[in-house]
């Protein structure tokens, strides 16, 4: 059966990400595309990056326990898996914006700089519910179900859980299909509604200060994907 889910990471301001994301799961294979095939926005269905931005991969497998996945360094890339869910890490690295472009380098000795930032993302995507589902699967900035999300129906709410490093996140604001709901609690979590079937879509992001001349902050934006029956 072929399918694929949405990821979109349209919230960072990031012009690396620009357009949206998705995994295809095909057979034992997810593939890693970006475009405009599931967005509303105008472009081309499926638009080409560079391979080397994805810097790795982890599977949550059927029985339990976390394994790193190998990553495909050609386009698009592969990931080969049985997974219940996959956590993919990107970063197209540093970015700086001026009065006249956008370019990914760092800001040192680039003259009229308006703001720079370095760029981390995290995709996951759940396809099965086991018992591991419901904890980080990595150490970057990450959202993951506290239930089993596939028993939901419109209206329901489902309450996630924003971490760093595996720990809870307090005041993150968490999105749902792109509008923001609210913000990560004292414990690191928030709970939202659920407003349709068909792909769902939960991100966040958060920007903190940079001091080693390259950048002035570090941006880091995640998302987690799952679908319901529509």
């Amino acid at each position: 059966m072929r399918y694929a889910i949405l990821l979109l990471l349209g919230f960072c301001a990031c012009p690396a990400w620009a357009h949206d994301l998705w995994i295809s799961h095909e057979g034992t294979n997810y593939i890693l595309y970006q475009g405009h095939a599931h967005s509303a926005h105008a472009g081309a269905e499926v638009v080409p990056y560079d391979p080397a931005i994805v810097k790795s991969a982890h599977c949550l497998r059927l029985a339990g326990g976390v394994k790193p996945l190998a990553v495909g360094r050609s386009y698009p890339v592969k990931l080969s898996g049985e997974c219940a869910a996959v956590l993919v890490t990107l970063s197209s690295g540093y970015w700086t914006k001026t009065a006249w472009e956008t370019r990914n380098a760092p800001k040192s000795g680039i003259a009229g700089v308006l703001k720079s930032w370095q760029s981390e993302e995290a995709i996951k995507r759940i396809d099965r519910w086991t018992p591991g589902s419901a904890k980080p699967l990595g150490k970057g900035l990450e959202i993951t179900p506290q239930s089993d999300p596939f028993k939901l129906s419109v209206n329901d709410k489902l309450t996630v859980l924003v971490t760093e490093n595996g720990r809870p996140q307090a005041g993150v604001p968490v999105a749902y299909q792109g509008d923001t709901r609210g913000a990560s609690g004292a414990d690191g979590t928030v709970a939202l509604r659920i407003r349709h079937g068909g792909v769902q879509l939960i991100s966040a992001s958060l920007e903190t200060p940079l001091a080693n001349g390259k950048a002035d902050s570090l941006i880091r934006a995640t998302a987690l994907q799952f679908e319901l029956p529509k």
